[in-house]
Formats: C-alpha cells, sequence, structure tokens
C-alpha cells in the first residue's frame, strides 16, 4: 500500500505550509519597537493595498526619512502557473501591489532566488521621489507581500541592505501546485486493476486445479476487498498535506478517498462476478474418465463412450442383415396335408 500512495503522490507532490517573514537587517527596529514614523507608514500601506500587516522594520538612522520594511499577507495562494514565467510573476505582483502602485509600470522588475533556493517576484516603482521595492513571495496556503521604501536618491546606498533582505527571506514555498483530481481517480482505478490483475496471476498458481480461473479470480477479488480497506486508511492519512490543495481544486480529502475506496470495492466486485463465470480448470492428478474424472473430462469420456457403443450396435446390425438364412426342413405335422408337387 506505500507502493500505492507513492505513485498517486507524484501526481501531485505535498503543499508545505509555512509563512514568508523577513530577517530583520542588523540594527533595525521591529514590530512594536519600530520608529512612529515607519508604523504610520506602514498603516497607509495596510489601507491602500487592504491586506493584514505581519511585520513593520524601520531603520535605526534618525535622518529626514526613516527607511521602512513591512510584509503583508494574501489570503490567497500562488498557483504554479502564476509563477510558470517571469511576465506572469510580474503581473500578479502588479496585480497584487496595485493599492500602492497604481498603474504605474516598475522601472525595474525580474524573477529571484533566495538563499533556500526558493523563487519571487520582484520590481521596484519610483513615486514622488521614494522609491519602493515590492516583493511577492508563496508561502504555501497564502502569500507574503513584501515593501521596503528609502529615498529614491539614497537608494544607491541601501541597494546591498535591500538585496540581502529579499535573499535572506524565511518561509518561502514553491508555489501551490495544480491538483489534478481526474488524475487521481483515473489513477487509482488504473492501480486498482493492476492489484486485481497481478493477484489473479498469482493465485492461478496456488488454485486446486490447472488453470481454473474461477477459484483464482474469486480469490483474487477477495484479497483486492481487503486491500481496499487498508488503501482506504493509507490515502486518508497520506491527503492531508494535500488538504488545503483538494478544496483548492474544488474537493475535500473525505471525498477523494471515498472516490478511491468505491474504485477498489467495483473493481473487486466485478472481478468476483467475472470469475464466477470463468470454467474451472482441469484437476491434474484426476483420472482421464470415470467418476473421479472433472466435470470436462467425464462428460467427454461419457459422450465418446455412447457414440462407441453406438457405432458397434451399428456394425452388428448391418452384419446380421447381409448374412444368408438357411433353408427350413419339410413339416412333420400330419394335419397339414402335403403338397401335390
Amino acid at each position: 500500500m506505500t507502493a500505492f500512495l507513492a505513485v498517486l503522490v507524484t501526481i501531485c507532490p505535498p503543499l508545505a505550509w509555512a509563512k514568508a517573514e523577513v530577517v530583520a537587517p542588523p540594527g533595525w527596529w521591529v514590530s512594536s519597537g519600530a520608529a512612529p514614523e515607519a508604523q504610520r507608514r506602514a498603516s497607509e500601506w495596510k489601507a491602500a493595498l487592504d491586506l493584514p500587516i505581519a511585520q513593520v522594520m524601520s531603520s535605526p538612522y534618525d535622518d529626514r526619512f526613516r527607511e521602512t520594511i513591512a510584509t503583508f499577507t494574501l489570503p490567497e495562494p500562488i498557483s504554479a502557473e502564476a509563477f510558470a514565467d517571469e511576465a506572469s510573476a510580474y503581473a500578479l505582483l502588479r496585480t497584487s501591489a496595485a493599492g500602492l502602485i497604481g498603474e504605474r509600470e516598475a522601472v525595474a522588475s525580474g524573477l529571484r532566488e533566495t538563499s533556500s533556493g526558493a523563487t519571487v517576484v520582484w520590481g521596484r516603482w519610483t513615486i514622488d521621489k521614494i522609491s519602493y521595492d515590492c516583493v511577492l513571495a508563496p508561502a504555501g496556503a497564502d502569500a507574503t507581500l513584501l515593501v521596503m521604501a528609502v529615498r529614491a536618491d539614497a537608494l544607491a546606498d541601501h541597494r546591498d541592505l535591500l538585496d540581502g533582505v529579499v535573499r535572506e527571506l524565511e518561509g518561502v514555498t514553491a508555489p501551490l501546485p495544480k491538483f489534478s483530481l481526474w488524475s487521481w481517480r483515473i489513477g487509482s482505478i488504473l492501480i486498482w486493476l493492476c492489484f486485481a490483475l497481478g493477484l489473479h496471476a498469482l493465485m492461478l498458481r496456488f488454485s486446486d486445479t490447472e488453470g481454473d480461473h474461477n477459484q483464482a479470480g474469486r480469490r483474487a477479488a477477495m484479497i483486492t476487498f481487503g486491500l481496499v480497506l487498508v488503501g482506504a486508511v493509507v490515502t486518508y492519512l497520506g491527503l492531508a498535506e494535500h488538504e488545503f490543495a483538494l478544496e483548492h481544486a474544488g474537493s475535500s480529502r473525505d471525498a477523494l478517498t471515498i472516490w478511491v475506496t468505491v474504485a477498489g470495492i467495483c473493481v473487486a466486485g466485478l472481478h468476483f462476478l467475472f470469475a464466477a463465470r470463468l470454467d474451472r480448470g482441469f484437476v491434474q492428478s484426476a483420472p482421464a474418465s470415470g467418476v473421479y474424472a472433472t466435470s470436462g473430462q467425464a462428460a467427454s469420456s461419457y459422450i465418446h463412450a455412447s457414440l462407441s457403443q453406438s457405432m458397434k450396435m451399428a456394425e452388428l446390425s448391418q452384419t446380421a442383415m447381409a448374412r444368408p438364412r438357411p433353408e427350413q426342413p419339410p413339416s412333420d405335422d400330419p394335419a397339414k396335408p402335403e403338397s401335390p408337387l
């Protein structure tokens, strides 16, 4: 049953549950310790984006502008199709940050990799002499939007720091893979069929009669019924990591487990019914004729014996008809007159 689940899981890999977070640069103030100016700016971004704030950070430098970093949580996951290429990922980033950047095009954008090897999409906008770096990162069942603001004329001084923040993002996962319900449904039927046929072939080796598909099929069907019960439990436990992906695909863990179970029961039931209609084989140690012969051999022996007996009787009858009759002697009966001749 481990092989059964392994085959099906390859159709859709498990979804990791995580939360993308920023590793605060050295000396930066975090959350409630962030500068009031940074907290106010993050609150304005929250209102514009209509997203909950996850983190707020501010630089320790008390100058004309407090550099600010904030992360926001998007309630929907990022699909693999949305991150299939740079253009698609950039379009999704623009849509997610539209409340902050409006309809403006980024002055620079692209796909970047974090230190863990995950992929994020990044873009830079300059609005009112403020440079905004926005990053959209998949985070399992949801996504994280990272916004970093510095003065445009001081961008060169902070470029390495901003790049380091993106590179050291934690909790970034692969985009949500598309859960193929039909692949699981059709795949489960095919796997149960393989189990049934394999067990049928195995049971033929242990049948009481040679080539007894009736007995082998019924035994294989009963074993398949037992495997279905085990498979239902294994499938339900194995789908735990796919629960959110299932909901996103319009199904549920319980519904798919029921489908796999019913598919196995149907395969086993049909196997049993078909096997019941198949001929029993020949007993390898049974005589070719007599009361201990198998049904097929006994019937053949009976028909052969009947035909042989009928042919012998026909030959005897023909021989009797072809043999000449002997002449009868004169009658000695005194009451019967003699012939004048």
